[in-house]
This record gives C-alpha cells, sequence and structure tokens, in this order.
C-alpha cells in the first residue's frame, strides 16, 4: 500500500513528462528524438506565427487572432526551456518529496512514538492517501480539458473551410491551424508541409503546457497536503490528555513529535521556495500574457462577421486559459492558507497541560514558526493567489474597455 502511494506520486509527473519526450536519460538533455523533432517544428511556428504578427499591421482582426495564439505557443516554449534546463531542479524537488513521503510512512520510531488514550495509529498514511487521489484525480480530469480544447482548436479552421467550399463562398487560402507565414502554400506539397508542421507543434505545445502545469499544481497539492498533516500531527503532541499526572515518557514522546514537527516545517517550507524560485518568472510573464490574450478574445468576439466554428473555438479557448489561470491561483492561494495556523489550530489546540514547562516551552517555539505564511509570488508585483486572479481579470475587461472606445 505504502509503496503503491508513493509509485502513484512520482508516475503521476514523470508519465506526463515522458509523454511531452522530455526527462529521458537517454538522450541530450534528457530529450527523446521524436521529440527533438516536435520542437523543431514547434519552434518554426513559433518564428512564422511573429513573422504574420509583424506584417499584418493594417489588419486588427488578424493581429488580434495571431497574438492571443502566439502568446500560448510562447508559453509553452518557455515552460519546455524550464523543464528541460532546470530538470535537475526539478528532479531534486521530486525526488525529496517522495523521500519524505517515504519516510513518514515507513520509518516510525515506536520506542518515544508509542500510542495511548486510544490515540489513532497513525494520521501519516490517510493524508496522503487522500491528497494522492486528489492529484490523480486532477490530473486525469485536466488533462482531458486540454486534450479537447486541443482537438476543437484544431479542427474548427477545417469546419470553417469545408462549410465555405459547401456554401459556395470564395476562399481566400487554404485552411490553417496556426496564423502562420505560410510561404510553401504554392504547392499542395508544401500546404502538406505547413499543416504537418502545425500538427505536431499543437499536438507538442498541448503536451509541454499539461506537463509543466501538472507538475507545478502536482507539487502544490503535495505541499498543502503536507501542511494539512502536519497541522494534524502537531495537534496529538500531547497525546489526547486524558490523564493529567505528568509523565517522563510522555515528555519524551511529547519532544520526539515536536522534533519531527520541525522536520517536516522546515523541509516543506524549503519546498514551497524552490518551487516558487522556478515558477516565479514565467508564471509572471503569464500573468501579463494571459491578461492581453482575454482582452484580445474579447475583441475578436466582438466583431460581427465570425462564423459558428470562429465563435466556439474562442470560447473554448477562453475557457481554457481561464481554467489555467484559475488553478495555478486556485493552488497558489491555497499554499498560503494551509501554510500557517491559527489559535484552535495545531500545536496551538495540543494537550500541553499535561506535559512539562520545558516542553510547553518547545510547544510554544512550535506555534510561533508555524504560525508565520508563506507567499508564492507570479513576477515580481503578483501574488499567486485568488485576488491576482479577479485583478487579471479585471485588468482584461479594462484593456477590452479603452480599446473598444477607441475602435469607434
Amino acid at each position: 500500500m505504502h509503496g503503491r502511494l508513493r509509485n502513484n506520486l512520482k508516475l503521476i509527473i514523470q508519465q506526463h513528462m515522458l509523454r511531452a519526450g522530455i526527462w529521458s536519460d537517454s538522450s541530450t538533455y534528457g530529450i527523446h528524438w521524436a521529440a527533438k523533432a516536435s520542437i523543431v517544428a514547434f519552434i518554426l511556428t513559433n518564428i512564422t506565427q511573429a513573422i504574420t504578427l509583424f506584417t499584418t499591421k493594417g489588419d486588427s482582426k488578424a493581429q488580434l487572432a495571431c497574438f492571443s495564439v502566439l502568446s500560448f505557443c510562447f508559453m509553452g516554449l518557455l515552460k519546455l526551456s524550464c523543464l528541460v534546463l532546470k530538470q535537475k531542479h526539478w528532479r531534486n524537488l521530486l525526488s525529496q518529496a517522495i523521500a519524505l513521503e517515504d519516510e513518514q510512512l515507513n520509518n516510525r520510531d515506536y520506542k518515544y512514538d508509542y500510542d495511548s488514550d486510544d490515540e489513532e495509529d497513525d494520521t501519516f498514511n490517510e493524508q496522503i492517501t487522500s491528497y494522492t487521489k486528489k492529484m490523480s484525480a486532477i490530473s486525469t480530469w485536466l488533462s482531458r480539458v486540454y486534450v479537447f480544447t486541443a482537438i476543437v482548436f484544431m479542427a474548427s479552421p477545417f469546419v470553417e473551410y469545408g462549410l465555405g467550399v459547401i456554401q459556395g463562398k470564395p476562399m481566400d487560402r487554404y485552411a490553417h491551424i496556426l496564423p502562420c507565414w505560410s510561404p510553401l502554400d504554392i504547392s499542395v506539397v508544401g500546404y502538406m508541409v505547413n499543416i504537418l508542421a502545425e500538427i505536431v507543434a499543437s499536438l507538442y505545445c498541448v503536451r509541454v503546457h499539461i506537463a509543466f502545469d501538472l507538475t507545478v499544481i502536482g507539487l502544490m497539492v503535495f505541499i498543502c497536503g503536507q501542511f494539512n498533516l502536519l497541522h494534524k500531527y502537531s495537534e496529538r503532541i500531547g497525546g489526547k490528555g486524558e490523564n493529567c499526572e505528568l509523565s517522563n515518557r510522555r515528555d519524551i514522546r511529547a519532544h520526539f513529535r515536536i522534533t519531527k514537527c520541525h522536520y517536516i516545517h522546515v523541509f516543506v517550507l524549503k519546498s514551497v521556495n524552490e518551487l516558487g524560485k522556478l515558477i516565479k518568472n514565467i508564471l509572471g510573464v503569464y500573468f501579463t500574457l494571459a491578461t492581453l490574450t482575454l482582452c484580445s478574445i474579447a475583441m475578436q468576439l466582438k466583431s460581427e462577421h465570425l462564423s459558428a466554428a470562429q465563435i466556439i473555438s474562442l470560447l473554448q479557448y477562453m475557457g481554457a486559459t481561464l481554467m489555467q489561470l484559475f488553478l495555478f491561483c486556485q493552488y497558489g492561494d491555497a499554499v498560503f492558507t494551509d501554510s500557517f495556523v491559527s489559535l484552535g489550530e495545531g500545536p496551538f489546540c495540543s494537550a500541553s497541560w499535561c506535559l512539562s514547562p520545558k516542553i510547553r516551552r518547545e510547544i510554544a517555539m512550535l506555534c510561533i514558526g508555524m504560525s508565520r505564511p508563506s507567499r508564492m509570488l507570479a513576477g515580481p508585483f503578483n501574488s499567486l493567489d485568488l485576488p491576482s486572479f479577479i485583478q487579471i481579470i479585471r485588468a482584461a475587461y479594462s484593456y477590452y474597455a479603452v480599446l473598444r472606445q477607441t475602435s469607434k
């Protein structure tokens, strides 16, 4: 049971990395040969999108459509570079998390941490099982949403093109998945090469987003679960407190549990800091691009010349952006909320009345340490929490309102 939980926690992240073709020990920088080919197509399509963005200065509609897609692809490049170039840090963070779980599940010192007063045998297994199942459910659900979004996005241009041909409308150009500069469209073979590159790049971009997002969210779930586990465990420092007579053996057990609480607390705070350093700059850029992307999508939806396929594609794309943004803010806010205890929680409500004054002082020191919150950042100015999510929505609407007024 313990081994299965540990492997699940590890495999949930590693499986998505392998599906993206990275973190493979058998090739340069841990990248599979098929992933290398996909990365080349991914980079080339990003370059052609950037060319399109700068060569369509007179067409605001085309620029908005190109920017919203290019921002998503550009974020995929940033996430990929972070996962590949800093894979040693990611691997260390994951390995340390697995080692902590293994120690909690298998290395209990019964010489000191004995059970009494009808205490539960162990809270570690229950807590680790709970957040591992939660992380597994999030992985399955989020992967399905991303894949569905990719399918709709990739299919909508061809559906729109087919409907136009059936209705007899004049079509200026072939259907494309990405708004790329496409000089090879002069021939059918060139067009097929373009489409193949766009399909590979789109699928790989989604794979990278899934791998990065689930790694970050999975580690946040682990951190929140460890904080909750720590709070529950610290409540048991003095046992149930039914026997008020001082006991040297109870004091030794309490000291052992206090030491263990300190160890877990310091470890989890270190994990928060390391994860924050890895994602701070990337999420700072993402917050800015997400604001501009939501604004550009709103401007496109305002257009009167959108087909049903375009509207569906824009709506699901906007929904995916909002969901991605909300998940980061939601679990960043959960890390902040779970990182500290208030009065009546954790060691504050432990049965200190049945312990010696020396042990009570140790509990007081633990209370001070666990009362300090830990906050993750997204860039130099934004916190990773739900108020930041609301702030981004407001900023996007403000930009949209200004652009709508100036375009009249």
